[in-house]
C-alpha cells in the first residue's frame, strides 16, 4: 500500500486502476486490503477503479461483507481506461 501512495503522491495522479484479472480467488484479508488502498488514494485525492472483478470474486466480496461502497469496479480492464478517460475529460472540462 505505501508504494502505491508514494506512486499517486509523487505522480500527483488523479485516477488509480487497480486490476485483479489474474486473481482467481480472493480472501477476506485481501478483499479489505483492496478496499484500504482505495480509501487512502482518495485522502490523496485520486479516485480509484478496481478492474477485473470476476463473478465468483463479487461473490466472495458479498459473502465475506466487503463493501466496495464508492469504489468503482468494473469486469475488465478495458471497461476501466474507459471509465477513467471519461472521468479524466470531465475533470479537464
Amino acid at each position: 500500500m505505501q508504494k502505491i501512495l508514494t506512486q499517486i503522491s509523487e505522480t500527483r495522479s488523479k485516477i488509480f486502476i487497480l486490476d485483479i484479472s489474474g486473481m482467481p480467488t480472493l480472501d477476506f484479508d485481501v478483499g479489505n486490503q483492496l478496499i484500504k488502498i482505495t480509501k487512502a488514494a482518495k485522502l490523496l485525492g485520486c479516485d480509484s477503479i478496481i478492474s477485473g472483478i470476476s463473478p465468483s470474486i463479487a461473490v466472495t466480496l458479498t459473502e465475506l461483507g466487503i463493501s466496495v461502497g464508492e469504489v468503482r469496479t468494473t469486469a475488465t480492464l478495458r471497461d476501466a481506461l474507459g471509465m477513467a478517460l471519461r472521468r479524466l475529460g470531465a475533470l479537464n472540462q
